[in-house]
């Protein structure tokens, strides 16, 4: 008897780590890249006047980034917006990453041969072009792309940023890529399209599930003490049948 509480509870433990640790699978994960929904450039110049300030206006050059500040020089930044709604997911799942991806066309002109530093801002966009948008960014990080060819990719990690947008419930998250350096760029890679992407991995949070060693403990604990009872009833019955 003895021998079969024994094999009683290591079939019983077996069956208890095959359920648990098959539930403990890696959560699964999906990759999407989302285009623009509105891609745009917005131009900076500083003039001088009579009625002064710094006048603004869209571009017609969406993939010119510039900073020359030579007579009525200014900035030229690219500007791409995101429909991000389809990401006010369930509770379960969340956005592990979050990256905006261009590609250098041109390096235009490198003035002082300084490296190619690019910036990017973030703001809440709306799907439109509008030039105030150049005023409502926040810099979320840079990039050197001095060593790239055309045709190389280049990324923006931008995770914090489009979880804050989707905790908040903003339908689009904008960007805007901006130089310090006295240099001119072409961007959109060598592609037809031209666009910017943001490329977003979700993954589904899986169940806390206990260390294998807890769950082997307490399996063993619950069979065996199941084997104990089974064992110290099984005379009480023989006494009780006899009587």
């Amino acid at each position: 008897m003895k021998n079969l509480y024994h094999k009683v509870a290591v079939v019983s433990v077996c069956t208890t780590l095959s359920f648990v640790l098959g539930a403990s699978e890696e959560a699964k994960a999906a990759t999407i890249t989302v285009p623009p929904t509105i891609q745009f450039g917005v131009q900076t110049r500083f003039r001088f006047d009579p009625v002064g300030g710094v006048p603004t206006k869209l571009s017609s050059y969406p993939d010119i980034v510039e900073y020359a500040p030579v007579q009525s020089g200014g900035w030229q930044q690219r500007f791409a917006e995101f429909n991000i709604s389809s990401f006010f997911m369930a509770p379960n799942t969340i956005i592990k990453s979050a990256v905006f991806q261009d590609k250098l066309s041109k390096v235009i002109g490198n003035y002082f041969g300084d490296p190619i530093t690019l910036s990017i801002f973030g703001y809440i966009g709306n799907g439109t072009a509008e030039i105030s948008d150049a005023d409502n960014g926040v810099f979320l990080s840079s990039v050197d792309i001095s060593s790239l060819s055309p045709g190389d990719t280049f990324n923006f990690d931008v995770t914090t940023f489009v979880n804050q947008r989707v905790s908040n419930g903003n339908p689009f998250a904008g960007f805007f890529i901006r130089t310090f350096g006295f240099n001119t760029v072409s961007l959109g890679g060598t592609d037809a399209l031209g666009r910017s992407s943001l490329v977003i991995e979700t993954v589904d949070a899986a169940e806390p599930v206990p260390e294998p060693t807890t769950i082997f403990g307490s399996a063993l604990a619950l069979s065996l003490g199941g084997g104990l009872k089974r064992k110290k009833l099984s005379p009480q019955n023989k006494t009780a049948s006899k009587g």
